[in-house]
């Protein structure tokens, strides 16, 4: 049986990795680069974690595993998203339904825990370290130094507040944190691979993301994020020598140059009208300011006070639904997606919703307008380089998809919610009901986000050396480690078997895999003896 390890690597960009690989300060990169395969990898569009993460592990676009950013679309409260709301079939239900071992580390939005033949510890949105994020029960029993090793858990927005201060007075602090959290992991995914039997593996090491987000700036600091990466996959490699690697990272990284907020914009064209937002008044500018004591308060916090209350998390996620921001009885278009989507506010979908289905297209056709000539007033630059009705990204068969997607322009991200001046000063400034719409500065303290390409890298028996991919997309991944592994490929998925990388080229086969565990069904007698007779796949 030809084990097959899947090494994720959180935002890896190829702007950053090939020029440290020629320099020969990533030593184990370069040498799979050299004896494997490797290249860009096209992200999502938007390129973000939830669904580039869903689509690597189902081979499917967000359109059909219906994830499209780290909180729902189907309710204008404010949920995210769990493993309940991925829609298509993974990794760990294809191979647990052919009997094959799983160990499956930290992967976004794999919370709460499947059961899966194997082991699976969640990462990014477990809620809190008193979840239940292990499967068995009985793995998070042996999360400790004297048996797997400690398990530190990513909490996401909470954590946010202390590294923002760190990253602007304490960076060197800030890596060492983000260096202990993937070592941790790292350690972790090591003793399961040792203490058990496996066919496939996969972990994320999210560091590299993090790093990015916060010190995007410090090309020096980034460096040793890198370097400790390499480091763990020397590490894997060497444990497992046998085995064929695949190393992806599901999205790029580029410097922001400012940020936009769609909300903003909307508010000023009359298609938002937020709740209890009165610029001027004296109740406003109490509010702006006790806002402004909380989050500096937040900031200087140390980050394990704040994971381990559960009293400031339940005020940092109370306080941050839609609906109680935003008048939807009087709103028809907001952001949703990270900032990347606009949701029509119509009324067969939402029981607030004031948007008619007759006049569904005329909105569209106002809020496409009004970004594609939204200009930053500081440069007059275009902002938004397109913007895309769902059915161009997702397909018409789209599950509860954001009604229209903006792509910008490079240097630019976005972020949801309306953002408030910057000061009383500022407030006390503004004419008319017109707010600013673009700003320089993070809130969240961040100086790098997301871009459209990440990496791929392939290593090991079966695989071309010196061989450079073009053309991959996440949803590639799935297919051609299901290929690696002798498996044939399950009908229904979106992803294409990267052929090309491979010595001898496979002889595909695809099977009616309908199966998926949390539905109840199984593979009827006749798939599962057709799949193990098709399981060698090499000439």
């Amino acid at each position: 049986m030809q084990k097959v390890v899947l090494i994720g690597v959180d935002g890896a960009t190829p702007d950053i990795i090939e020029p440290l690989m020629n320099q020969g300060k990533l030593p184990n990169f370069d040498k799979i680069r050299r004896k494997g395969t490797w290249g860009k990898l096209a992200s999502t569009i938007p390129p973000f974690s939830a669904p580039a993460w869903a689509s690597i592990v189902t081979g499917c676009k967000p359109g059909k595993h219906g994830i499209y950013g780290f909180e729902t679309t189907d309710s204008v409260e404010t949920h995210l998203i769990t493993s309940s709301y991925r829609k298509a079939p993974a990794f760990w239900n294809f191979l647990t339904e052919i009997k094959l071992k799983n160990i499956i580390v930290n992967v976004p939005g794999t919370y709460p825990p499947e059961k899966i033949n194997g082991i699976m510890i969640t990462g990014l949105l477990t809620p809190s370290p008193e979840s239940n994020y292990t499967y068995p029960n009985e793995i998070k029993e042996k999360l400790t130094k004297e048996e797997l090793g400690e398990y530190e858990l990513e909490q996401m927005w909470i954590e946010d507040f202390p590294r923002s201060y760190l990253a602007k007075h304490a960076p060197e602090k800030l890596l060492q944190q983000i260096l202990k959290q993937m070592e941790s992991r790292a350690t972790v995914t090591k003793n399961l691979m040792k203490t058990n039997d496996w066919d496939f593996t996969m972990v994320v090491l999210r560091g590299t993301d993090t790093a990015q987000h916060f010190l995007m700036h410090r090309k020096d600091l980034l460096l040793k994020c890198y370097q400790k990466v390499d480091q763990i996959i020397g590490e894997i490699i060497e444990m497992n020598p046998d085995a064929i690697f695949f190393i992806v990272s599901d999205h790029g990284f580029e410097k922001i140059k400012k940020i936009l907020y769609p909300d903003n914009v909307l508010y000023n064209a009359g298609l938002l009208k937020p709740i209890k937002q009165q610029y001027h008044s004296s109740l406003f500018i109490v509010r702006f300011l006790v806002s402004k004591i909380w989050n500096k308060m937040l900031q200087l916090l140390p980050a394990n006070i704040i994971k381990n209350s559960s009293f400031i998390r339940k005020i940092l996620f109370s306080g941050s639904s839609k609906n109680k921001l935003i008048d939807f009885s009087k709103t028809k278009a907001f952001s949703t997606a990270d900032g990347r989507g606009i949701q029509i506010a119509k009324k067969n979908k939402y029981s607030t919703g004031i948007v008619h289905q007759k006049d569904y297209d005329n909105i569209c056709r106002e809020i496409i307008s009004l970004f594609k000539d939204l200009r930053d007033p500081g440069t007059g630059e275009k902002i938004v380089e397109e913007v895309f009705r769902w059915q161009e990204v997702y397909g018409e068969e789209a599950i509860d998809p954001p009604d229209l997607i903006l792509k910008l322009k490079k240097g630019f991200t976005a972020l949801e919610w309306i953002r408030n001046p910057d000061s009383v000063s500022d407030i006390l400034k503004l004419k008319g009901k017109n707010i600013s719409y673009v700003f320089k500065n993070d809130p969240a303290g961040r100086s790098g986000d997301h871009a459209p390409f990440g990496v791929f890298f392939a290593y090991g028996k079966h695989i071309k050396s010196g061989y450079i991919i073009n053309g991959a997309s996440v949803e590639d991944v799935l297919p051609t480690i299901l290929t690696a592994i002798g498996t044939p490929l399950p009908d229904g998925i979106d992803g294409k078997l990267l052929n090309d990388l491979f010595i001898e080229r496979p002889l595909v086969r695809k099977v009616d895999w309908k199966s998926y565990s949390t539905t109840g069904l199984s593979l009827s007698e006749k798939e599962m003896k057709k799949i193990s007779k098709l399981r060698n796949i090499f000439k």
